[in-house]
């Protein structure tokens, strides 16, 4: 996608624009949070997909999304699209799941009681084809970083804010996941 049809002041066949939906579920009105789920709920439920190499709590994570945009309504910044921010809101959530499963991981290893390597959050799918192969191959903090650059459209300075990382770290994750991306496109091409 690009940066333009990311900004534009309505999606297609909306007849109200982003902020003057949050300018509505900010003073109470739930409904626009239906508003806004019809409109988002599709694109962010792909990224969180994507993000997650289509883990089995993609749709909590969903919804849980949603569940924040309520509450954060009144710290919208206007601009035009709110794609972006949504996409932000739920790469936090990535994050803070992906450190509650570390941190369930230090408290199971501690027990002892079940074998390393037998424990994975995230059961293993079979993937469609080349490009989410290659995407599933990356780190999570890689490919939601790569994610947020090409398909939701951000800006490096907008992924560091985000994700609350400096934006030399944005660069650097950007810059190794397309390297792994081309050499996992490379590996799939010849399997």
């Amino acid at each position: 996608m690009t940066r333009s049809a990311s900004s534009r002041a309505a999606p297609p066949g909306a007849s109200v624009a982003d902020p003057d939906v949050l300018r509505r579920l900010a003073s109470g009105d739930i409904s626009a949070l239906g508003e806004l789920y019809d409109r988002y709920h599709e694109p962010i439920r792909r990224f969180i997909a994507r993000a997650t190499s289509n883990a089995e709590d993609v749709d909590d994570l969903v919804h849980a999304t949603f569940l924040e945009v309520a509450k954060s309504a009144s710290r919208y910044d206007g601009r035009p699209s709110c794609r972006p921010w949504l996409a932000g809101i739920a790469a936090q959530l990535l994050r803070r799941r992906r450190q509650s499963f570390s941190r369930r991981l230090v408290v199971l290893a501690s027990l002892r009681s079940v074998r390393s390597g037998a424990i994975d959050p995230r059961p293993a799918l079979q993937a469609r084809a080349d490009v989410e192969q290659a995407l599933s191959r990356i780190s999570e903090a890689k490919r939601v970083t790569l994610l947020l650059a090409e398909v939701e459209g951000l800006s490096c300075a907008e992924i560091a804010q985000v994700l609350d990382v400096p934006i030399g770290t944005v660069w650097t994750r950007l810059h190794a996941a397309r390297l792994e991306i081309r050499r996992g496109l490379g590996k799939a091409s010849t399997e």
